[in-house]
């Protein structure tokens, strides 16, 4: 599903990238974003995803509500 592509494949990604460079250039200032990202999937997995689906649908019912309310 491209949901899942979207908010949990591309922050994994992104933190095995700043992981890898952490480790390679020896920055520290690239730690923290890799944990943040790490731990935001862990929260994924853990049941955020219907949070997520949530939020948007919320948000797709909120839009229609406007472009109804704009036609009025």
């Amino acid at each position: 599903m491209l949901f899942d592509v979207f908010f949990f494949g591309l922050p994994l990604t992104l933190a095995i990238c700043m992981v890898v460079v952490a480790l390679r250039d020896q920055e520290i200032r690239f730690w923290r974003p890799a944990f943040c990202f790490l731990a935001y999937c862990a929260f994924y997995l853990a049941g955020g995803r219907e949070v997520l689906l949530y939020f948007v649908s919320i948000l797709m019912m909120g839009g229609a509500w406007a472009g109804v309310a704009e036609g009025l």
